[in-house]
């Protein structure tokens, strides 16, 4: 019971840091003249990243029959990320780290119900409740509020 408090922690953490990659990433933006740039050297620093964990945990490339099998619609997180990624940098120095992230996670939250709802993705059901929608539509009054003060 205690772990899911503990992963929640963990969960807030994460998102504290998104706060911190968005500004840094902003900033390169800015330096480079180029928020696709930017986004580009992150990534590629993310990759290189990766690529030193996978190579530290000893992760082992699937069989090409497994990978012919991976329907193509999984493979759209990367252009997720990169237009997220390509958008902070745009958007924060216009509208501000806080704002920013707000919002995108006022949209996250939404998206996030209706995936929940149906179980979209394979993902186990979790019913949209007036709970919920509470929520989600205190969190979108709170990124009013950070834009307006």
């Amino acid at each position: 019971m205690y772990l899911k408090y503990i992963l929640t922690g963990v969960a807030l953490l994460i998102g504290g840091l998104l706060a911190v990659q968005g500004s840094i990433n902003s900033q390169l933006g800015g330096i480079l003249k180029s928020p696709f740039l930017a986004a580009f050297i992150s990534f590629f620093v993310g990759t290189l990243t990766l690529f030193v964990l996978n190579v530290l945990m000893r992760a082992e490339l699937p069989p090409k029959a497994i990978i012919a099998e991976i329907p193509l619609y999984l493979f759209i997180g990367g252009v997720i990320g990169a237009i997220y990624v390509s958008s902070a940098i745009i958007l924060i120095p216009k509208i501000g780290v806080a704002t920013m992230l707000g919002a995108s996670i006022g949209g996250q939250m939404i998206v996030a119900s209706i995936i929940d709802h149906y179980g979209f993705f394979n993902i186990a059901i979790h019913p949209i409740s007036t709970g919920r929608i509470v929520g989600i539509l205190l969190l979108i009054v709170g990124v009013f509020l950070i834009e307006r003060f």
